[in-house]
């Protein structure tokens, strides 16, 4: 989109310290008016330029996008950033009132009433405290083992002999990993005997962890960690929230002042909301040069979490997922230069119905679970209209993945058609680098002719197993998996014992090529693996060409920049 064009549209100018009502250069409105301002735009249709000057918006409550604030007169809707400044859209709040509290903890006393499980120093997520302390950021090593899952009795046992001191934490939880899989939980009692402590999760959780009753998930040995008490803390870079007198406390680095210090809390749980519905998607939206994030995410903290890859909660049920932006019901939305950081659960969510929209050319980074996630309604035969297909995931830079629910991954793409992914680069995670399918046993489902090609995807697979830096599932006719990189990455010793792959074709893949990929400083792990277990064997795929060390291949793979020109309205 050239200037000349952009300056023939409509434009309505926002700021972080506007007030007016004319949305002018002169006169900018402020973020909470801009819905009614869109609703109301009269005249022939046409093109509406939203346009952001620089500066931090930290939002009351999140953008609504639906067919009454893109309403009937409105073709195109782009929501743009400056480019002199950059326009920050946080669902975050900013501590201040700093104060020291013995010789390494500093603490402040919140404004709000909050709840929140991450905390960001200079926009870097820090550690919730806990015990034993992190001191590996790779695999967040190290973890203690667990002793026995009472199956019978639903417990935990463990060889922890300091439960007394730990009884009256408030919102303690613990944390194991098994395979794939992450479970987070709070506890409902601890007892200990002949120095073996019993541990009772809280229900949900309890229920669901105990469903784990295949892949040796409840054996012994299973690596754990707690987190969230006072007691715990007593590193750099931990912090905790005391709830009950909403009472922050943290450990600067060695060297570093507070003062000196951006910290920020999340509040909202989403930013920006696309929706359409089924009977009419909403269509022709932009967002382009906008830096969103800081966003929240408490559903764990109130019901736990057990959740298998892709951080997908087992047995849980309703919408609990989030992103910073998400879609639903949607066509030709595109997303590009855009900077996503800080997510309590996911970057993007396409959630059901999203066609013919592209991601590209940004940056995700520090992401709790996932960067983007497409079809969060997972139904291997769902209508046509529910069905997220002909999608472009392009040129994104997606790093520093699954930062607090481990298992997450750069991309997770579950029953999706004619979905290209291409020139990314994945790095910095403990999980695979990106899925593709969702289970469907040996059936044909709505999923077909995918091309994941050139994306450069290392440093992943630094905790669990049974993943790889490419994972797929369930039959996929006319897929294409082509000249991806992958490499510098091998098992953590926190691993369970199953396999660590650069390519894995899991649970009945079929249908699938596999060609022209390289697989460069691989440790301990396979370059390709088909599932061949029995029922979930897979089938009828084409491997070509997989051996090489092509530099052609090396050099054109991965994420090329901030491909485009943005333009300047200042």
């Amino acid at each position: 989109m050239h200037l000349s064009t952009v300056l023939a549209q409509d434009t309505l100018f926002v700021s972080p310290i506007g007030a007016g009502e004319l949305f002018t250069r002169e006169a900018p409105g402020k973020i909470e008016d801009i819905n009614h301002k869109l609703a109301s735009v009269t005249g022939p249709r046409h093109n509406v330029v939203v346009f952001f000057e620089g500066g931090l918006y930290e939002l009351k409550e999140p953008l609504l996008i639906t067919g009454r604030e893109k309403n009937r007169n409105v073709d195109t809707l782009t929501l743009l950033g400056s480019t002199s400044k950059v326009a920050i859209l946080s669902g975050g709040r900013r501590v201040s009132g700093w104060k020291q509290t013995g010789k390494k903890v500093v603490q402040a006393v919140l404004a709000e009433n909050v709840d929140f499980r991450q905390l960001y120093i200079n926009e870097k997520m820090a550690i919730r405290a806990r015990t034993p302390n992190r001191t590996n950021e790779n695999d967040y090593s190290p973890y203690n083992r667990v002793a026995a899952f009472d199956e019978k009795k639903q417990t935990v046992l463990i060889t922890e002999n300091r439960i007394e001191q730990w009884k009256k934490a408030d919102g303690l939880e613990m944390i194991i990993n098994h395979h794939w899989y992450q479970s987070r939980f709070r506890i409902d009692s601890m007892s200990m005997k002949d120095n073996i402590t019993e541990i009772k999760p809280v229900m949900p959780a309890c229920k669901h962890l105990f469903q784990l009753t295949y892949a040796k998930m409840l054996a012994s040995g299973k690596p754990y960690y707690f987190e969230n008490s006072r007691e715990f803390l007593d590193q750099e870079r931990e912090w905790y929230l005391d709830k009950k007198t909403f009472t922050l406390y943290y450990i600067p680095e060695e060297g570093t002042r507070i003062k000196d210090l951006s910290v920020t809390y999340p509040v909202l749980e989403r930013i920006i909301k696309i929706e359409g519905n089924e009977g009419k998607p909403i269509e022709n939206v932009h967002i382009r040069n906008l830096k969103l994030g800081f966003t929240n995410w408490t559903v764990p903290t109130r019901d736990g979490i057990i959740g298998t890859q892709g951080v997908q909660g087992r047995g849980y049920t309703g919408d609990m997922e989030r992103g910073i932006l998400e879609v639903e019901f949607a066509r030709n939305i595109q997303i590009s230069h855009c900077h996503f950081i800080g997510a309590g659960d996911n970057g993007i969510l396409f959630i059901r119905g999203v066609k013919e929209s592209k991601v590209k050319s940004s940056h995700f980074d520090q992401i709790s679970a996932n960067g983007i996630v497409i079809d969060t309604y997972r139904k291997g035969l769902q209508p046509e209209s529910y069905l997220c297909e002909k999608n472009l995931i392009e040129d994104n830079l997606i790093e520093n993945i699954g930062m607090h629910y481990t298992n997450g991954m750069g991309l997770i793409a579950s029953f999706v058609a004619k979905t290209t992914i291409q020139y990314n680069e994945i790095r910095n995670g403990r999980y695979t680098g990106m899925q593709i399918g969702n289970h469907f046993g040996d059936r044909i489902s709505v999923m077909r002719d995918n091309v994941i090609k050139r994306n450069n995807i290392h440093h992943v697979m630094q905790l669990h197993d049974d993943g790889g830096a490419i994972y797929t599932l369930s039959l996929q006719p006319g897929t294409r998996i082509k000249e991806n990189w992958m490499h510098d990455f091998g098992r953590s010793e926190w691993a369970d014992n199953f396999p660590v792959n650069g390519i894995f074709l899991d649970n009945n893949s079929g249908y699938i090529r596999v060609q022209d990929n390289v697989f460069t400083d691989l440790n301990t792990v396979d370059r390709i693996k088909e599932q061949c277990a029995g029922n979930a064997t897979t089938r009828d795929n084409i491997l070509d060409n997989n051996n090489s060390q092509n530099m052609e291949i090396k050099e054109n793979a991965g994420y090329r920049g901030m491909v485009g020109v943005l333009i300047n309205r200042d």
